[in-house]
């Protein structure tokens, strides 16, 4: 009996074993990238009473569902619901196809863009799509399904409800992107400025859209796309990026699969940023919008690598290109150990030494490190000389949240890298209070569009609760080193010593002035009561 239990403790082992093939494992992980965040991350767990509501709500969507995570959550969501019918109406218009044509299109069993034969022309109510997908596991569809790391019961039984709900948000999504970026190329035309908007989204007059459209026409452009754009900068709220390729490469089966993915790429970095004129740079494959828009942030064109490539040597070590790039404007965004305001100017030994020690951008000012602004690119930090270069961004109402969700994604996505992370973990060691963004503000390189310099740095000092940075990441393990031996030099100690001692007030300063002049008058006495004794007048 005994051996008959061990016999089958075996067999239950083998078929667990056969699991850990790598081939097996490496296909397994590499099928979701849209997340469910759990609650410790959220801050729904009890351990973070006072912010729980204030976080959860950065990861949450406000305006519109995309996607099953949050598909009628909340009476708030559900009003858009009726706009979303609607614009696959005038989607399937304007492309003068049958929603039959779409549902082809993701239950094909290639996973590339498909060439559908079959168009059936006849008028049908958008609201009713026809679901003619087997029961068998459809390979397009599967994908899409496999892209969401926890996708409910409801869904998993359900596959046409999924198949419509892809088909509802997707075509939504795409009208959002494509009529944002006419509509700018529209009013840009007519200001004689240039855009980067694509022919493939053709004109604002094919969009058939009323005047007093209450998301497509000005006044939705001025009032509800930011809070759209907000939400498609959710992770939970991602549609993958092979659904958007798939539904337009099935209404312009003309068009290469690469000018689709150009299209969509330009049209919604433009979106994201919004800046119309800005054009996406070699961001290749991207999993959805989120990613999309991460990638956008840390490009770096192949000229600049050229460009940067003695920084890039200098400083050996690097495994990403923190580098030099050519992006104008500023951007708009937007279980670890916390780093509190003691620890990051304590010593942090990075280097094995103890001695390493994160400064404030005060601490550095005074040290003589003088800040400038470099571009947009968030990959576009480095110190040379005395100046320490940073990227210029924009610190609006939407910043935490999508740096929250950004962060998100590069924590659970394996493979995605830390470059926001980092970068956010960077400004963090440098920011400990208002004197700190002050000194940032005045130099250009943040601008603050929600309030007092105090909110903006407890901004920073808040999205890094609980996150820990890579300590082989450039910034740490080079810049921030470079920075602490520049301020270790006994010159810059000693003038550091001194503007923080004499310079913090005008009174300190004054004080400082009448010491000297005092000093000089005494020099003076003493000088004019013994000069007479050594030269006595009239000898």
């Amino acid at each position: 009996m005994e051996e008959e239990k061990i016999s089958l403790l075996m067999k239950n082992w083998a078929i667990d074993i056969d699991v850990l093939n790598r081939d097996s494992q490496k296909a397994r992980w590499n099928k979701p990238s849209i997340y469910k965040l759990p609650a410790p991350t959220t801050g729904g767990s009890s351990f973070h009473h006072n912010d729980n509501n204030k976080k959860s709500a950065a990861y949450l969507p406000y305006t519109v569902s995309f996607g099953p995570y949050h598909h009628h959550k909340g009476d708030h969501l559900k009003k858009m619901d009726p706009h979303k019918h609607r614009v696959l109406g005038h989607f399937l218009r304007r492309y003068n196809i049958n929603p039959q044509k779409l549902v082809d299109s993701l239950t094909t069993t290639s996973c590339g863009r498909q060439q559908v034969d079959h168009v059936d022309e006849a008028n049908t109510d958008p609201k009713a799509l026809p679901i003619l997908a087997e029961e068998e596991v459809l390979p397009v569809l599967q994908h899409l399904m496999d892209s969401y790391d926890s996708v409910d019961d409801e869904w998993l039984y359900d596959r046409d409800g999924f198949l419509k709900l892809m088909i509802l948000d997707g075509c939504f999504m795409l009208e959002i992107l494509q009529w944002s970026s006419v509509y700018d190329n529209h009013n840009a035309l007519s200001s004689g400025s240039v855009t980067a908007a694509t022919s493939l989204a053709g004109s604002i007059d094919d969009y058939f859209y009323a005047d007093n459209d209450p998301i497509f026409s000005r006044h939705g452009k001025l009032y509800v796309m930011s809070h759209i754009r907000r939400d498609m900068l959710m992770l939970e709220n991602q549609l993958p990026m092979l659904l958007l390729k798939t539904l337009l490469g099935a209404v312009l089966p003309t068009q290469q699969k690469e000018d689709i993915e150009e299209h969509l790429n330009t049209i919604a970095s433009n979106f994201c940023r919004g800046n119309s004129s800005y054009r996406n740079q070699n961001t290749g494959s991207c999993l959805h919008v989120l990613d999309l828009y991460r990638k956008s942030l840390l490009s770096i064109l192949p000229e600049d690598l050229r460009e940067g490539s003695a920084l890039k040597n200098k400083n050996s070590g690097d495994h990403y290109c923190w580098g030099r790039s050519k992006a104008k404007g500023p951007t708009i965004l937007f279980s670890g150990q916390t780093a509190s305001a003691d620890q990051k100017n304590s010593t942090a030994g990075s280097d094995g030494t103890g001695e390493d020690i994160i400064r404030s951008a005060m601490n550095l000012h005074d040290s003589g490190i003088k800040f400038e602004k470099s571009t947009d690119n968030l990959t576009d930090i480095w110190f040379e000389g005395h100046v320490l270069k940073l990227p210029v961004m924009v610190i609006d109402d939407i910043t935490e949240s999508t740096l929250l969700n950004l962060m998100a994604f590069e924590r659970f996505h394996v493979g995605a890298g830390n470059g926001i992370t980092s970068y956010v973990c960077f400004m963090d060691n440098i920011i400990d209070s208002s004197d700190d963004v002050k000194i940032l503000r005045s130099a250009g390189v943040l601008h603050n569009a929600i309030g007092s310099d105090k909110a903006v740095a407890k901004l920073f000092n808040e999205m890094t609760k609980d996150v820990t940075p890579d300590p082989e990441s450039r910034l740490e393990k080079v810049v921030q080193k470079q920075l602490d031996e520049y301020c270790r030099s006994q010159w810059h100690e000693w003038r550091a010593n001194l503007c923080h001692t004499y310079f913090k007030s005008p009174w300190a300063l004054l004080s400082l002035l009448a010491a000297v002049f005092l000093l000089a008058l005494t020099i003076c006495q003493t000088f004019y009561t013994i000069y007479p004794y050594y030269k006595p007048s009239g000898k």
